[in-house]
């Protein structure tokens, strides 16, 4: 069974992601197949660096990444072309996943943006409040770029109807992880 984890820019997504880590659970994190897709030698160089230019490289020759976030952030049609690159390689990544032992959870914050809900069993989305994940958020990415990215996420009300189930992140750490406890029962009934 393969579940999708999704929640806009500072949720909990990955702290959720972590408590279930800790209870034993395989995690695959979205963001890092598309960092290994973007090394040298991986499928997606070649067509990022044909699409935005060498001047996204780093000395060595490797993608430096925020650099590219720079570009793609800043300009919603470069965003759509470095999506329309990377995502259907995610997507395979995602589709040839298989563990018939434990059910395998996909984290990815555009689990329904780029249409991967489709190749999971369920999806869980993690929501906090706006003012929560923003404040959350800018302890590590700064306002001014959690505000950009989150323009480009689909709002709570398009995620919730592709949402199997809800993790609710608007209180305590403490009260994330009795909602995982809860999950996890819930999930063990339907397994």
């Amino acid at each position: 069974m393969i579940l999708g984890i999704t929640g806009n820019i500072g949720a909990g997504k990955t702290t959720f992601s972590k408590f279930l880590k800790f209870y034993g659970f395989k995690i695959i994190n979205a963001d890092e197949i598309g960092k290994k897709l973007l090394q040298k030698g991986e499928a997606g160089y070649e067509p990022v660096v044909e699409a935005f230019g060498k001047e996204i490289l780093d000395k060595i020759g490797e993608i430096d990444k925020r650099k590219l976030a720079g570009i793609v952030f800043s300009d919603h049609h470069k965003l759509k072309l470095l999506n329309s690159i990377i995502h259907p390689l995610i997507g395979e990544s995602i589709r040839n996943i298989k563990d018939n032992k434990l059910p395998v959870f996909i984290e990815a914050a555009l689990l329904v943006e780029a249409g991967w809900h489709k190749n999971v069993d369920a999806v869980i989305t993690v929501f906090a409040y706006k003012g929560q994940r923003i404040l959350r958020a800018a302890k590590r990415f700064g306002i001014k770029e959690v505000l950009k990215r989150e323009r480009f996420q689909l709002p709570y009300k398009e995620k919730l109807k592709h949402t199997d189930f809800l993790i609710c992140n608007t209180s305590s750490l403490l009260k994330l992880k009795e909602e995982t406890e809860v999950f996890i029962k819930t999930l063990d009934k339907l397994l």
